[in-house]
């Protein structure tokens, strides 16, 4: 049976949001991205659901996310 790997209503503790802000900080500074800009929303989003999704490590969320960013 199918199971989804996060649960929606499961909060993302304090030091996973840390690990998260951390990844995208990098992949925006990479990029010449403003974080808080449209691009660098998309990219949070983006990390949000592949944390969701499974990829918890910070060189799997950069590798996926590596793409988006350019």
């Amino acid at each position: 049976m199918f199971r989804q790997y996060f649960d929606d209503n499961e909060s993302i503790s304090p030091a996973k949001l840390e690990l998260l802000q951390s990844v995208l900080v990098d992949l925006c500074r990479e990029s010449g991205i403003e974080p808080a800009s449209p691009h660098g929303n998309q990219l949070a989003s983006s990390l949000i659901a592949l944390f969701k999704s499974g990829f918890r490590s910070r060189e799997e969320l950069l590798f996926m996310t590596r793409d988006a960013a350019t």
